[in-house]
């Protein structure tokens, strides 16, 4: 497959946005001319992953940003990816792999909002899974899991009492039509074995409602699944999205070498330097 004349529309994970960030702040001591120690502060690179092959779908990501520039790939987010966003700490714009990219906003399949609110935005913002239980963060009913895990047991009496309610909640026509579909979701979860995966089940569900080419990401789960329920002569859902992870998204447009990543590991970066190695 070479690049088509139209953009492939591609939702981004979390997971792509996150790593995409190749930078991290560091201080280096210098000696002034006058004998005195000063500390600069710049950049380094974060270091490589031990999985190799998963470093280098990481450093794919700069090919991938600039497809994106380029207007050859129409890149997405959504409100549930922006969540995952929030739990990020460091934000650095400098040697980012989408630094400059245009990343449309999509529609949620259903906005959790809409059916779980609170001000506890700790709760709302967080997954809800077992890192959080083991961090000992307080489990609501607003998280992330604790939402999709409602989803994805309604049956389909109290599907129609939600629709017939849906003035009511403010639910849009897309998503009346998402709850009318809703056994896709349903039983991509199911056969996902772990509440653990749900919200990469909500991600590809919100990715397969908007019409996307593709799911991009970093994980092997979501792809493993989606091969095996396509695999499987009892699937009773097709799936259009395709979940690849960059290299394989890559080889798809017909690119076989990735663009270098522009920043070198142990080299200290000035602030300076850094604006003008993303400007080359």
């Amino acid at each position: 497959m070479t690049i088509p004349n139209k953009p492939l529309k591609v939702l981004l994970d979390h997971g792509i946005i996150t790593h995409a960030g190749f930078a991290k702040g560091a201080v280096q001591n210098q000696e002034s001319d006058w004998g005195q120690t000063l500390e600069i502060h710049g950049l380094i690179r974060k270091a490589p992953n031990k999985n190799k092959a998963y470093q280098n779908d990481i450093d794919a990501l700069f090919t991938i940003g600039r497809l994106i520039r380029e207007e050859k790939i129409s890149a997405y987010d959504y409100i549930e990816i922006s969540f995952e966003g929030w739990r990020d700490t460091e934000k650095i714009h400098e040697f980012n792999a989408l630094q400059g990219c245009n990343i449309d906003r999509c529609k949620s399949a259903i906005e959790r909002s809409k059916f779980r609110s609170s001000v506890n935005l700790r709760d709302t913002i967080s997954k809800g899974g077992k890192k959080d239980r083991q961090a000992k963060i307080p489990q609501g009913i607003t998280n992330q899991i604790a939402f999709f895990d409602w989803l994805a047991k309604l049956d389909p009496s109290h599907v129609d009492l939600i629709i017939q309610s849906a003035p009511k909640i403010g639910l849009t026509d897309f998503e009346i039509d998402s709850l009318k579909r809703i056994a896709w979701f349903e039983f991509l979860c199911k056969r996902s074995g772990s509440t653990e995966n749900y919200p990469d089940v909500f991600h590809l569900w919100t990715a397969e409602r908007n019409s996307m080419d593709v799911f991009l990401t970093l994980e092997k789960k979501l792809t493993k699944l989606v091969s095996r329920v396509k695999n499987e002569n009892r699937s009773t859902i097709e799936i259009q999205t395709e979940v690849l992870r960059p290299l394989d998204l890559l080889r798809k447009l017909g690119i076989e070498n990735p663009d270098p990543v522009p920043m070198q590991h142990n080299r200290f970066y000035h602030l300076h330097e850094a604006e003008g190695e993303m400007l080359r």
